[in-house]
């Protein structure tokens, strides 16, 4: 009586190769970098505000209103008067590195996690970076060039510098709100479940034990014999 092995048919005789990483992730991990690396203008903007602000307060004194001491810097005002604002604007940066660094890392991991974390800040930044962008260009157009160059990156003012880093600003975490919500995006970082469901149906589950489909203990039950 002879017989043929009994191998498993549903498991692939070579592994498949690991899923290629969508554009769209790539392009979520580079936008977040660029939000974060925009916000440090806001610093040179304050700063050249508080500049404005010296200047007309000086000009009250005149008129006999003591509104600010002589030889007072933007940086005695972002210290004293301005230290809450100016803690925020200093911190700003520095959070949003935090969360691009954990974004990037986590959709790098395929974690669903990561995912719903750049939606949610992504998302509660849409309207502040508009404003920033939106009142930054109206500065730019409707103040005068700043007199005092002490802010200036080169040739580029405070007003126009926020201008453009604001407007980049908004434009990549539009960008990386969009993208999040791509069929791509979710398929990379899907639920747990999901995932388990997809690398089944595509072979990504492997047996424990490598090598070829083992031999049944019992040789199956055959109605006749060859001779």
């Amino acid at each position: 009586m002879t017989f043929s092995p009994q191998y498993d048919r549903r498991q692939p005789a070579y592994p498949f190769a690991a899923p290629r990483k969508p554009a769209s992730v790539s392009w979520v991990q580079v936008a977040v970098f660029v939000v974060a690396l925009s916000t440090p203008a806001l610093i040179l903007l304050m700063l050249q505000r508080l500049v404005d602000l010296i200047a007309a307060r000086e000009q009250w004194a005149f008129a006999g209103l003591d509104l600010i001491e002589p030889g007072t810097t933007p940086m005695d005002l972002a210290r004293g008067e301005f230290l809450l604002e100016f803690t925020v604007v200093l911190s700003l940066p520095v959070v949003l590195m935090v969360l691009a660094l954990v974004s990037s890392i986590g959709l790098q991991k395929r974690k669903r996690w990561a995912r719903i974390l750049t939606a949610v800040w992504s998302g509660v930044l849409l309207l502040p970076l508009a404003g920033w962008a939106a009142g930054c260009l109206i500065l730019m157009w409707m103040v005068p060039e700043p007199a005092a160059e002490n802010y200036y990156i080169g040739s580029v003012d405070p007003f126009t510098l926020n201008a453009v880093a604001g407007t980049v600003a908004f434009a990549g975490v539009l960008l990386t709100f969009i993208l999040i919500f791509t069929r791509s995006v979710r398929q990379w970082a899907p639920k747990r479940s999901a995932e388990a469901g997809h690398d089944s149906q595509w072979g990504y589950v492997q047996s424990a034990q490598p090598g070829p489909a083992q031999q049944p203990a019992y040789p199956p039950v055959h109605r006749g014999f060859s001779r």
